[in-house]
């Protein structure tokens, strides 16, 4: 079954932000921040499919993701802080591609029973693996701040980012 997920856009610019005038409360730690990235998704709006009696997803089927960003206006956007953000972002393919997986293989005994999985599966990967990968980024790197431990979250989420088949990053289930 082809159930996809895409970033749109793939890579993030200052003019994906929206500006700010005071500075950002990360909702994950309370730590103020100079910038904010988490994502949307949006779902196709198709009907499931009914083959006499087990509901599942349509074929082809596209989760949509865009960003939800935001910038103090008294910070430097510079290449750096958007390389932090663009992590935070690239969080929901990868996530999203481990959804897609077990969206494939989902089966319900009616519309609501189809429809309660699909929304413990999106609450597993875009809520809590999501929000664990970004807790861990952020208290690894210091927000961004500490250089060594940037780089090697980075490295990793190119390696899992280049391997559509990941299903971990650096020890964590996507």
């Amino acid at each position: 079954m082809a159930i996809t997920v895409q970033a749109s856009p793939a890579s993030l610019a200052w003019s994906n932000y929206t500006v700010t005038p005071s500075r950002i409360t990360d909702p994950g730690d309370g730590t103020l921040v100079d910038a904010y990235t988490t994502f949307d998704y949006n779902f196709p709006n198709s009907a499931p499919v009914n083959n006499a009696g087990v509901f599942t997803i349509p074929d082809p089927y596209n989760i949509a993701i865009t960003p939800r960003a935001q910038v103090w206006s008294g910070v430097r956007q510079t290449t750096a802080l958007l390389s932090h953000e663009q992590w935070h972002y690239d969080v929901a393919t990868i996530t999203g591609r481990a959804l897609c997986r077990q969206l494939a293989r989902l089966t319900g005994t009616s519309l609501a029973d189809l429809r309660t999985k699909i929304q413990a599966a999106v609450q597993l990967h875009f809520h809590t693996r999501a929000g664990i990968l970004q807790k861990r980024y952020d208290l690894d790197t210091s927000h961004g701040t500490n250089a060594h431990y940037q780089k090697i979250w980075k490295d990793r989420m190119t390696t899992t980012l280049a391997n559509p088949a990941a299903d971990t990053m650096g020890g964590f289930w996507l």
